[in-house]
C-alpha cells in the first residue's frame, strides 16, 4: 500500500458532516477573507506528512473510526447525557485529540518548548568543564536562535492529551440547536476552548482541561454544537433534556466568531449562500485576529517557607482567543487576576 503523506489533522469525515456532496466544503481563508465555494474535502486541514510517519497518521484513523461512530450516536439521542458510558468516553477522547492534534495547536505551544530547550542547552553549556570562557559566551549568545522540534513535541502532547480526556467528564455536555436562518461554522482547530469565568485573568493559563470555568465548543453540524460546561460556575438559562434552542443571531455570531479566532488558516461552511454572511464576521473581527502562540512568563521564585531564592521559575500557557464571548443562555461572574486563586476542578485528578 502506497504511504499516505497527505496527512489531515482535521479528518475528513468530519468535514462531510458539513459537505452538501460529501465531496466539497465553502471556504474563507482567513489571512484575506478571500472564499471559496467547492474546496476538494480531501485538501483540507491537511498537510504533507504532519504527523511525520503514515503509521501515525494509519494509528488516528484508527481512533477516528471509533470516535465517529460515537458522533453518529450523539446525532440520534434527544439528551446527551443518555448516551452510553463507553460512547460518552469516545466523545470526550475525540474533544481533546482533535482539540491537540491541529496547527493551531502546534503553533501555541512552540513557545514554551523553544523556552525549556533553551534553558537546558545553557545549563549544559555553563557546567562543560571542556569549554573555555570564551566558547561558553559565544555558545550562549547564540540560543535565541536554537528551536525545539516542533514535531516530536506534538506528538507527545497529543499523547498526553488522549490520555487526559477523563477529566472532561464532570462538565455538562449540552446541544445548542441553532434556529436561526444563519449556519454555525468551523475552522481547522474546531475544538474551542474558553473560560468565561476567568476572562479577565491575563497573567495565568486558565485553559487547562481541570480549570473551573472551562467551556469547551464542538461544532457537529450547521445546525448543532455540542458543548461542555462548568455547572457549578454556570447557569444554563431555557435548557430541556440538556438541550438549549438557540434562537438569538448574536449567540450564533458569537459562536461563529470563536472558530473564525481558533483557526489557523481556514474557515469552513456548508453553503455558499452564506459567504456574505461569514466574511461579514471575519470583517469585524480581521482587525484583532492573531497568530496562536503561548505566552511565556519567567520570574524569580521564592520559597514559601523559608523566603529564600530558588531560581527562577517559567510560567508557559496559552492566552484565551481575543474575544469576548457573551451568550444569551449562560449567566455566569467574570473574575480577573486580583480574584484569582489557584483551583482544580474536577477533585478527582488533583
Amino acid at each position: 500500500m502506497a504511504a499516505r503523506k497527505n496527512h489531515h489533522f482535521v479528518p475528513q469525515f468530519y468535514f462531510r458532516r458539513f459537505s452538501l456532496d460529501q465531496r466539497s466544503i465553502c471556504v474563507l481563508q482567513r489571512d484575506t477573507g478571500k472564499t471559496i465555494m467547492h474546496a476538494p474535502v480531501k485538501n483540507q486541514a491537511s498537510k504533507d506528512w504532519f504527523y511525520g510517519d503514515d503509521a501515525i497518521e494509519a494509528a488516528l484513523g484508527e481512533v477516528e473510526g471509533a470516535c465517529s461512530a460515537a458522533l453518529r450516536q450523539l446525532d440520534e439521542v434527544k439528551d446527551p447525557r443518555l448516551m452510553e458510558e463507553e460512547q460518552i468516553q469516545l466523545i470526550l477522547v475525540w474533544l481533546t485529540l482533535q482539540r491537540s492534534r491541529t496547527m493551531t495547536a502546534r503553533q501555541a505551544s512552540q513557545p514554551l518548548n523553544d523556552k525549556i530547550l533553551r534553558m537546558l542547552l545553557e545549563t549544559e553549556i555553563a557546567n562543560d568543564s571542556d569549554l573555555d570562557e570564551n566558547a561558553k559566551q559565544k555558545l550562549l549568545s547564540s540560543l535565541g536562535e536554537i528551536k525545539s522540534n516542533p514535531l516530536r513535541n506534538h506528538l507527545m502532547e497529543i499523547k498526553i492529551a488522549m490520555e487526559s480526556a477523563e477529566i472532561l467528564s464532570d462538565l455538562t455536555p449540552l446541544l445548542l440547536f441553532n434556529k436561526t436562518n444563519r449556519p454555525f461554522v468551523f475552522g481547522d482547530a474546531p475544538v474551542v476552548l474558553y473560560n468565561g469565568f476567568y476572562r479577565n485573568v491575563q497573567l495565568r493559563g486558565v485553559l487547562g482541561l481541570n480549570t473551573p470555568g472551562l467551556m469547551v465548543f464542538f461544532p457537529l453540524l450547521p445546525t448543532v454544537i455540542l458543548a461542555l460546561v462548568d455547572s457549578s460556575t454556570y447557569t444554563v438559562k431555557h435548557a430541556h433534556n440538556n438541550g438549549v434552542q438557540v434562537r438569538n443571531f448574536q449567540d450564533v455570531m458569537a459562536l461563529n466568531k470563536l472558530q473564525i479566532h481558533s483557526a489557523s488558516t481556514c474557515v469552513y461552511f456548508h453553503d455558499f449562500q452564506f459567504a456574505p454572511y461569514v466574511t461579514e464576521l471575519w470583517r469585524q473581527e480581521q482587525k484583532i485576529l492573531s497568530r496562536h502562540a503561548g505566552i511565556v512568563n519567567e520570574a524569580p521564585g521564592f520559597s514559601s517557607e523559608t523566603g529564600e531564592s530558588m531560581g527562577d521559575i517559567v510560567h508557559g500557557f496559552q492566552p484565551q482567543l481575543p474575544y469576548r464571548l457573551s451568550l444569551s443562555f449562560l449567566q455566569h461572574n467574570v473574575l480577573g487576576d486580583e480574584e484569582y486563586r489557584f483551583s482544580m476542578r474536577n477533585k478527582h485528578y488533583q
